[in-house]
């Protein structure tokens, strides 16, 4: 498989990838359960949302790339992908966001204590996938390696989400301090589940480092994009509202790009939308016209670019085979995507 221009949604529809999306949607519809009452139907509703599975796949991807068998990954993988949903849970109550992925947040229908509550229910369940690998044999140490990736990233999360808050506070942010809050905030949760992928497919530590620092540059990469969506994104297709930063006054890169380079009238105007929390369409149309003017998104969007090559040079030690083939592709649709 050579890089296509396929973009992100059609990448992940593909009936190669589809097949692993499938073992993985699997395992959490079995987790979720089939009862029609209490928390387990909030917690059905919030793995339904759907997502584009990106972490679990990186997971067996890296599997598959290092001992040829996606399987032996589906237990660390579906474990991300609830430590992701939790993580999403709270980030909508963090931001008041009540939309996601053009539908109600979990917390906008069970409430704030409702939403910490099933993002709990999805943590705890974390445990018991990881304890499979007992029955799977895993060796000790390789278990002991996943605890302590699984703690590291989620520790890594947490701070980049303050530091992500912390930010706000402050009156200048550099791309420098963006970068750091990024590769905690995104780039850890995507990191940690390709090396754990590596490690229950028995990789080497080069391999396993290799793919972590690859998955890294890939979150980091993808968090850009993310942030171009967010001021210059269709909501349509993106399913949730623009300038949802600005409001919240979080400094995304496209406007820490901005007001480094924009006229003290243009600076003005759009310090004037942090944390306002309404912005007119006339207000939306303006600062597009500045952004565009200043070339930030383009800068955006070279910058997601360089990250993703820089991720992709990490995959040389791997040898050739359908699932690296695969990851160096994610690698470029990440940065294609329009939602």
């Amino acid at each position: 498989m050579i890089p296509t221009a396929r973009n992100l949604g059609s990448f992940l529809e593909s009936a190669e990838i589809r097949n692993y999306v499938d073992l993985i949607n699997s395992r959490l519809d079995e987790i979720a359960g089939e009862q029609s009452y209490g928390i387990q139907v909030a917690a059905r509703y919030a793995l339904a949302g759907g997502g584009k599975r990106i972490r679990p796949l990186l997971a067996v991807l890296a599997c598959e790339a290092v001992c040829g068998d996606p399987r032996p990954a589906i237990p660390v993988a579906v474990a991300y992908e609830l430590a992701h949903t939790a993580a999403l849970i709270q980030d909508d109550i963090i931001d008041r966001s009540d939309r996601r992925r053009g539908q109600p947040s979990v917390w906008a229908l069970w409430g704030i204590e409702g939403g910490v509550l099933v993002s709990d229910l999805l943590l705890f369940e974390i445990f018991g996938l990881l304890a499979e690998y007992e029955r799977l044999n895993l060796p000790p140490r390789s278990l002991y390696r996943l605890l302590a990736l699984i703690r590291d990233s989620s520790r890594d999360a947490v701070q980049g989400e303050f530091l992500d808050l912390e930010l706000t506070r402050k009156r200048t942010v550099t791309i420098e301090d963006y970068l750091e809050m990024v590769r905690l905030k995104t780039g850890a949760l995507l990191a940690a589940p390709a090396a754990a992928g590596a490690i229950v497919g028995g990789a080497s530590k080069e391999q396993t480092e290799a793919l972590y620092d690859f998955a890294e540059s890939i979150g980091c990469a993808y968090q850009v994009q993310d942030d171009v969506l967010d001021v210059m994104g269709d909501e349509e297709k993106t399913g949730k509202p623009v300038f949802m930063d600005l409001k919240n006054g979080k400094r995304n890169i496209v406007l820490i790009h901005a007001l480094a380079n924009a006229s003290r009238a243009e600076t003005a105007f759009l310090r004037g939308l942090l944390k306002k929390g309404s912005v007119s369409k006339s207000e939306v149309s303006d600062a597009r016209a500045i952004f565009r003017r200043l070339g930030s998104p383009v800068y955006a969007h070279e910058l997601a670019a360089r990250l993703a090559e820089e991720g992709r040079a990490l995959l040389s030690s791997l040898r050739p085979c359908r699932a690296k083939d695969a990851l160096v592709e994610l690698s470029h649709v990440a940065v294609r995507r329009y939602a």
